[in-house]
C-alpha cells in the first residue's frame, strides 16, 4: 500500500471512529424560531423550572401567534409536553400535546390586536403533571 492510500485509508477510518463516539447534534438544540417557522419571532418567554420553557412568538406578516414547549429536564425521554394557546374571546384552545422527546409546538393562533393566553405543561417520567399558563396577554 502506498504511503497516500494508507493516509486516506486512516483518514477514513479515523472519521468513522468520530462518528460513532460523536453524537449527532440534539434536538433539543432546536431553536423556537426553527419551529414556528420563517418570520416568527419570540416576543416573551416562561420558564417552568425545572422542566422546560414555554416560547411566545409573533409573526408582523401575518399577526399569528406561536408558542412551544422546549423541554430541560428529562429531555430525549418520551414525556408528555404540551404547547397551548388561547386568543381573548375565543373558546378556542390550540394546543400541541403528547409523549415528546424534546419539545411541543408549534401551536398557532390569529391574535393580531387581541390578548393571549399561553403556556403549558411538562410531565416527569412517574407522570406528575407540571401546568403554567400566563395572565390574558400581548395584546397588540
Amino acid at each position: 500500500m502506498t504511503a497516500s492510500r494508507a493516509y486516506v485509508r486512516a483518514a477514513v477510518v479515523t472519521a468513522l471512529a468520530a462518528a460513532l463516539v460523536t453524537p449527532a447534534l440534539p434536538a433539543s438544540a432546536a431553536t423556537p424560531e426553527s419551529i414556528c417557522g420563517s418570520g416568527y419571532r419570540i416576543i416573551d418567554r416562561m420558564p417552568d423550572s425545572p422542566w422546560g420553557t414555554y416560547y411566545l412568538l409573533y409573526n408582523n406578516s401575518n399577526g399569528h401567534n406561536c408558542v412551544v414547549a422546549i423541554k430541560d429536564r428529562g429531555a430525549g425521554t418520551s414525556t408528555f409536553t404540551e404547547a397551548r394557546i388561547q386568543v381573548q374571546g375565543s373558546s378556542t384552545i390550540y394546543r400541541d400535546g403528547g409523549q415528546y422527546k424534546t419539545y411541543a409546538g408549534p401551536v398557532r393562533a390569529y391574535a393580531n390586536n387581541r390578548c393571549v393566553q399561553w403556556g403549558g405543561r411538562f410531565s416527569d417520567s412517574v407522570g406528575q403533571t407540571f401546568q403554567t399558563l400566563s395572565g390574558w396577554e400581548h395584546c397588540t
